[in-house]
């Protein structure tokens, strides 16, 4: 994979104050996401659609429209980025949606909803635009700790962004939700505005110009990268992480669903441990696995770095894969609430290691120059997941049932792991990194 050589850390404080601010602009723009976009068919309902089939399908409309403007969308903007700056971009991405997020609270109809959210898809884009400034302003050495670190703003959006819209919304209202999560970004985009610095490092740690740009076409930019082939294979990997996602989260309510069938109660699960026994509702239960699934993946994402440095990046993400993939078909056989907690808690903990180690080695393989075009693909390749994994989860659940969901996501998780053990090396940067080490200690 070809790399440049390894940026020096003279400038320590600049690039880990910049990964403050970018990680504060993260978790603003992903917690919007979660902040008010759990309660779209609430919102639907107010602007007039009353009959649950519609509310469903259009709630499916507005996702879908976010999902497919930002797969056309971001290879663009990450191109731009490389051109005339990674900071811009970041702005534009937190200033846009925050914007966006706003018109939705004054929407009188559904009709305008959609169109709004399909805009949000076009000009939004936070975390590749993030990543693409972390790459560029961080010693290429440390690259994989701080993508990892950028990565627990978005999993720690996930888990508090739901938590905080519920009560911003029960106490001030739907509308007003909007509103004053467009506040939020407005604010994360001043202090990204005033904080944060574009100043890439030459070898030996000495600072460059303010804003390292290519000189080339928006076409040639993403040529560039494309012509990686080891860049490539890694986006495609980063696919069918992302897709191992967004494939199992439709079915996960209704695998707890089943169990609370199985309980005494309406509409309630038994969850029971070493004596401790709880009977809650069904949406508290999915509450709680995806609450669990999001403090696991922090977990992980903070661990990236130290295991990468010790045993390879490229390792390090193919043995999560794995392991992943192994723990999915258990998932299949669990009967109770409490085996589905700990093994999605597991998977949480592989799986939220994955992304970030995967984000790095695509930094570390990325041409200098190009990290906006190449995390403006991975932006692509996640949307592009977020559009085909519940189609490929449903599809699965209708032929073969929702145990057959989780086996066969599984298989395509060992698979590759595989290919990416064979095809894909570690980049220079990190193996040279690794290989000095003992000496260095």
């Amino acid at each position: 994979m070809t790399s440049a050589p390894a940026r020096g850390n003279a400038d320590t404080g600049a690039w880990r104050r910049n990964l403050v601010f970018i990680w504060v602009g993260v978790f603003v723009g992903l917690m919007g996401a979660n902040f008010v976009f759990p309660f779209i068919p609430f919102f639907i309902q107010d602007l007039g659609v009353t009959d649950q089939s519609r509310v469903a399908f259009y709630t499916g409309i507005t996702a879908s429209a976010t999902g497919l403007s930002l797969t056309l969308t971001a290879p663009l903007w990450g191109s731009l980025a490389d051109r005339f700056g990674r900071k811009p971009m970041f702005l534009r991405a937190l200033i846009g949606a925050g914007l966006l997020i706003g018109a939705m609270g004054l929407a009188q109809a559904v009709w305008q909803l959609v169109i709004l959210r399909f805009l949000m898809g076009a000009f939004a884009g936070t975390m590749g635009a993030a990543a693409a400034l972390v790459a560029a302003t961080t010693p290429r050495e440390q690259v994989g700790r701080a993508l990892g670190t950028l990565q627990t703003g978005q999993f720690t959006a996930n888990m508090l962004g739901p938590v905080i819209g519920g009560v911003v919304a029960s106490s001030l209202g739907i509308r007003e939700s909007f509103i004053f999560c467009a506040a939020l970004y407005g604010i994360a985009a001043v202090l990204v505005y005033l904080f944060v610095r574009e100043t890439p490092l030459e070898p030996g740690g000495a600072p460059a110009a303010p804003a390292r740009r290519s000189e080339g076409s928006l076409l040639e930019n993403l040529r560039v990268v494309v012509r990686e082939r080891q860049v490539v294979l890694v986006l495609l990997f980063l696919f069918v992480l992302w897709l191992s996602t967004t494939f199992v989260r439709p079915v996960m309510p209704l695998s707890i669903d089943d169990f609370a069938a199985a309980s005494p109660g309406e509409g309630r699960v038994h969850l029971g441990a070493a004596g401790f026994s709880w009977e809650m509702r069904k949406e508290a239960a999915t509450g709680i696995v995806f609450a669990v699934i999001g403090l696991t993946s922090t977990i992980a994402a903070l661990s990236v770095a130290p295991l990468g440095e010790r045993f390879g990046y490229r390792n390090t993400v193919v043995g999560a894969a794995l392991v992943t993939g192994i723990l999915y078909p258990l998932v299949a056989l669990a009967h109770s609430l409490l085996v589905f907690l700990l093994l999605f808690g597991a998977v949480g903990l592989f799986q939220g290691a994955m992304v970030p180690g995967t984000n790095a080695l695509i930094a570390a393989g990325t041409p200098e120059g190009k990290q906006g075009s190449a995390f403006g693909l991975a932006a692509s390749m996640q949307s592009m997941a977020l559009l085909l994994g519940p189609l490929g989860g449903g599809f699965t659940s209708g032929l073969g049932g929702i145990g057959a969901v989780y086996i066969v996501i599984g298989i395509i998780l060992v698979a590759a792991a595989a290919a990416a053990a064979l095809l894909v090396r570690e980049p220079e940067a990190f193996a040279a990194r690794r290989s000095s080490a003992p000496a260095a200690g």
